[in-house]
């Protein structure tokens, strides 16, 4: 008689424990219409290096209206150009995209050039050489 009473214990005890997961689970996996916006940053460091990071909306519309972010691919007869310009916070910076960049860097580089709603993160060495470039995609950027 007692192991029976402790079964039912035991039975309320984890259907308990079980609601008590579900509800964390659903609370953790509620994401729908969740947005998490990214603002517009650059840095721009004293020996020459730095990086961008943002949507291409987030630097339309940031609270400095000098802000814009130009990520420049296009073919012409002689190849293909690749480019970066940065201005935020008063400050401009060129950057030309190597031909000797990996090609997958570069490949990265013309499909960030077309992700208007992307969240896109570059970086550049002391030399103003762009050696980083990600492209982040979630549906909470849209």
């Amino acid at each position: 008689m007692n192991f029976f009473k402790n079964l039912t214990i035991s039975r309320k005890a984890l259907a308990s424990v079980a609601g008590l997961l579900g509800a964390v689970s659903i609370a953790l996996c509620a994401s729908a219409g969740e947005a998490h916006p990214r603002a517009a940053n650059c840095q721009f460091y004293a020996d020459g290096a730095g990086y961008c990071s943002g949507t291409l909306g987030a630097f339309r519309n940031s609270s400095d209206p000098s802000a814009y972010l130009i990520l420049q691919s296009y073919g012409y007869s002689g190849g293909v150009s690749r480019y970066v310009v940065a201005k935020f916070g008063g400050t401009y910076k060129y950057l030309p995209i190597s031909a000797s960049l990996p090609a997958n860097v570069l490949t990265l580089f013309d499909g960030a050039a077309t992700a208007v709603d992307s969240n896109v993160y570059v970086h550049w060495n002391t030399s103003s050489q762009v050696d980083t470039i990600q492209l982040y995609n979630d549906s909470g950027l849209l």
